[in-house]
């Protein structure tokens, strides 16, 4: 009787570590996915990059990163508030599918323009890393993508520990990508050309419509 119940905890011990696993596998991969996506992140950190350097760089980083980790945090909490809503999770499923899809769609439809210079200057590292809170908080969008992603957690019915390698699976790579970006900025800004860019936002789109199509038909089938 002992031996049965050692194994059911190795058996169960042993999903879970699977499990867990495979959220972090999705996050590196949705993250990757946010990180291609050119949008206005993109070409501030490779300006700051070439005219400020790597550090001032990582400071704007960093702002819109705890800026995320505020907006997760927010949307996850209001979610636990709303959870005991009769077909919660369908709910939640199907407006998170439905946020990604259109998310990735626009992603692929937008025709890339090059962007005009924007500046971004500040004193110190703390007013850069400011200035990424505050342009990554007032934009709405980052909202509703981050709802999207919370969608993915409540579809799968993670654990809290499952959801928080979920989400620094997708921290961690955008931060990684971010700093690639940041050591390439000269290169970037050489030798990539508009459908360079088009070409990212294809493959950005599609990863982010593959993500909802994926959500969407698990909670409705």
């Amino acid at each position: 009787m002992k031996n049965n119940t050692t194994i059911r905890q190795h058996n169960n011990t042993t999903t879970q570590s699977i499990m867990i696993l495979t959220d972090l596998w999705n996050g590196i991969l949705l993250g990757l996915a946010l990180s291609l996506a050119a949008g206005p992140i993109f070409f501030m950190l490779v300006q700051i990059g070439i005219e400020r350097g790597v550090l001032p760089g990582l400071a704007l980083s960093a702002g819109v990163l705890l800026s995320d980790v505020l907006y997760v945090s927010v949307v996850y909490m209001g979610v636990g508030w709303l959870s005991s809503i009769p077909n919660f999770k369908l709910y939640m499923g199907v407006i998170g599918g439905l946020i990604l899809i259109c998310f990735g769609l626009a992603t692929i439809l937008s025709k890339y323009k090059p962007p005009k210079k924007i500046e971004v200057s500040a004193k110190n590292y703390l007013g850069y890393f400011l200035k990424g809170m505050a342009i990554n908080i007032f934009n709405p969008f980052v909202f509703f993508l981050w709802i999207g992603v919370t969608g993915t957690m409540i579809e799968r019915e993670m654990s809290i520990n499952r959801s928080i390698a979920y989400f620094l699976a997708i921290i961690i790579t955008v931060a990684i990508t971010d700093f690639i970006k940041l050591l390439l900025a000269n290169k970037i800004r050489d030798y990539m050309q508009p459908k360079h860019f088009q070409r990212m936002r294809y493959i950005a789109g599609s990863g982010l419509i593959l993500f909802g199509l994926i959500l969407f038909i698990r909670v409705v089938m």
